[in-house]
């Protein structure tokens, strides 16, 4: 990744010519560039060469299409391309990142995109640069929010279990950093999340807590993501709740021990 970010920078800075060969690298679909042999580091390097572009990019208008062009890439079915998605969108909120935090909730209507802005927002290189929660909290709601809202059709795909498993490392990611925001949302988000949502929020309280995050912090969160989970269907089968923290019993009832 490095020798095709450093590579893609470059052509970035070489004029016509090098705008050309990104323009025909970008264009090698999966029969030109196929997963697993060498070929994607073209399409790789031309993706690449949009984020840093993007990250310096001082036309408002401009700017949004070299997003907008990284957006029509995000749902391809190679996961190196999206890997170069991922990076390039880092390498603009290294350079803007409010403002590129904020031109992704155009990302939001579908699983793979909004997986790949929460991978974007959860590398530690965008991490360390949030001075501001909320815009990163708003791209996990609407991810949220669109897992919530998945048809049953839905929820064996490829994209809906990325977005669970993203939304798990973003709200754990953002929440080291701030607790003090995360852990409430937490608790405000457990009374319309799904079983699947339900179980990912249960995570990233375990993962916070494991990295440091006090029980006091934490504890509210909990109680509430206790109280979401519905009874069991027979209440002669219920055994109550675990005593391991973090854990679930069968039947999906929650405890911090």
């Amino acid at each position: 990744m490095k020798l095709a970010i450093g590579t893609a920078q470059s052509l970035a800075d070489s004029g016509p010519a090098g705008a050309e060969l990104l323009n025909q690298w970008l264009a090698m679909g999966k029969d030109e560039a196929p997963t697993g042999t060498a070929f994607p580091i073209l399409p790789m390097v031309a993706i690449l060469a949009l984020g840093a572009k993007a990250a310096r990019e001082k036309n408002e208008t401009t700017f949004k299409d070299h997003l907008q062009t990284l957006r029509n890439h995000a749902d391809d079915s190679r996961r190196e391309v999206r890997d170069a998605v991922v990076a390039a969108l880092v390498l603009s909120i290294q350079r803007r990142p409010e403002q590129t935090i904020e031109e992704l909730a155009t990302w939001s209507d579908g699983y793979l995109h909004s997986s790949l802005v929460l991978e974007a927002i959860s590398d530690p290189t965008s991490t360390q640069l949030i001075r501001n929660p909320i815009l990163p909290l708003s791209r996990i709601q609407e991810a949220f929010a669109l897992a919530a809202n998945a048809p049953r059709s839905h929820q064996r795909s490829q994209g809906y279990r990325a977005l669970l498993r993203d939304l798990q490392l973003a709200i754990s990611t953002l929440g080291a950093r701030f607790p003090h925001v995360v852990a409430p949302w937490v608790e405000e988000q457990a009374a319309v999340a799904t079983k699947d949502l339900l179980i990912t929020l249960q995570e990233s309280l375990d993962k916070l807590r494991a990295s440091g995050m006090k029980k006091g912090d934490a504890i509210s969160a909990y109680e509430a993501l206790d109280a979401a989970v519905p009874p069991p269907r027979d209440p002669r089968d219920y055994v109550g709740p675990t005593r391991g923290r973090g854990k679930k019993n069968h039947l999906g009832k929650f405890s911090m021990g």
